[in-house]
């Protein structure tokens, strides 16, 4: 069975490269443009790790894994977060609670993005 993807980034050239990079795994990618738009596709389609942006309108990423976490679907869902910011340069009371599965700051190498895709995905 093909393992799905839901990616949120605010920025269609990310979302375009993410899916060209993961599209060699195998994978079904659903990029949406906003934590608002992830959380409803969650609500209505299966999804095997979400990929998202720190730094979102709306719903930023961190935010967006809060909600995530609070569907019993989605309570363990692996979430991996983007950013150009190192999480230590995030404020703890920010981070405090939020359970992320992992991080990649920015710039991302692709062999580095496959490799956490392949680690996180549920076998």
């Amino acid at each position: 069975m093909v393992k799905t993807i839901l990616h949120a980034d605010d920025s269609p050239s990310v979302r375009r490269w993410v899916a060209e990079q993961l599209n060699e795994l195998g994978v079904k990618v659903v990029s949406v443009a906003d934590g608002d738009a992830a959380l409803q596709v969650l609500k209505e389609s299966p999804c095997d790790l979400l990929l998202t942006d720190l730094e979102m309108p709306q719903l930023d990423g961190l935010a967006l894994t809060a909600a995530v976490r609070e569907l019993p679907h989605y309570r363990f869902l692996p979430v991996l977060i983007f950013s150009s910011r190192h999480p230590n340069d995030v404020a703890p009371e920010r981070r405090q609670g939020v359970n992320v599965t992992g991080w990649i700051t920015k710039p991302i190498e692709p062999e580095d993005l496959r490799r956490w895709v392949r680690r996180l995905l549920p076998r």
